[in-house]
């Protein structure tokens, strides 16, 4: 385990000032609780001071060439083309719905993620269906008593891809926006 002498040394100026360049966030003081009684050195925040989580995340996101959205800072991001990360013309390649659980990006041609919709076969090409149904069989024929019953609740939702759970096809980087906010509430 790492002592809080070598965590500290991984905060550098250098460090910091990577982060906000790149990110579009900030590190900070985050203050929280009824009166503000609890504090948290080093957070990264978005740019008008909502906790998104801490330094490390800042760094997750520079890994992962995150951009913090703004609108939706705490569960959203913009995943940056290769070769604009960090120019003055980001290219927004598609958004990333997150919890601490996971998440899948969302591009253009994607499906706009809706929990309650319910697939219909018409909706994917005949291979897809396929494989989805494929995939059901044998999960549910793999699965212990507990995960057969989530199996059954979810129906074949259950192994269909989240960027494929949608009426609606992504066409605009707002439509990744919103298919993003709704992973991110799902997964909450």
């Amino acid at each position: 385990m790492e002592s809080k002498t070598s965590k500290d040394k991984e905060i550098s100026i250098e460090g910091i000032k990577e982060i906000e360049r790149l990110t579009g966030g900030k590190i900070g003081t985050h203050t929280f609780g009824p009166n503000d009684e609890h504090t948290l050195e080093n957070s990264f925040l978005s740019p008008n001071g909502d906790y998104i989580g801490d330094f490390n995340l800042g760094k997750w996101y520079i890994k992962n060439k995150l951009m913090v959205d703004e609108e939706y800072p705490n569960g959203v991001a913009a995943v940056i083309q290769e070769g604009t990360y960090g120019t003055e013309n980001p290219i927004i390649e598609g958004m990333f719905g997150y919890t601490h659980r996971g998440g899948p990006l969302f591009k253009i041609g994607d499906r706009l993620f809706d929990e309650d919709h319910e697939p219909k076969k018409e909706d994917y090409t005949k291979d897809e269906w396929e494989i989805f149904e494929s995939d059901f069989k044998r999960t549910y024929e793999e699965s212990d008593e507990l995960e057969k019953k989530w199996i059954e609740e979810d129906g074949i939702s259950y192994v269909i891809p989240f960027k494929k759970r949608g009426a609606r096809i992504i066409e605009t980087m707002e439509d990744a926006f919103q298919a993003a906010k709704n992973m991110s509430k799902y997964l909450s």
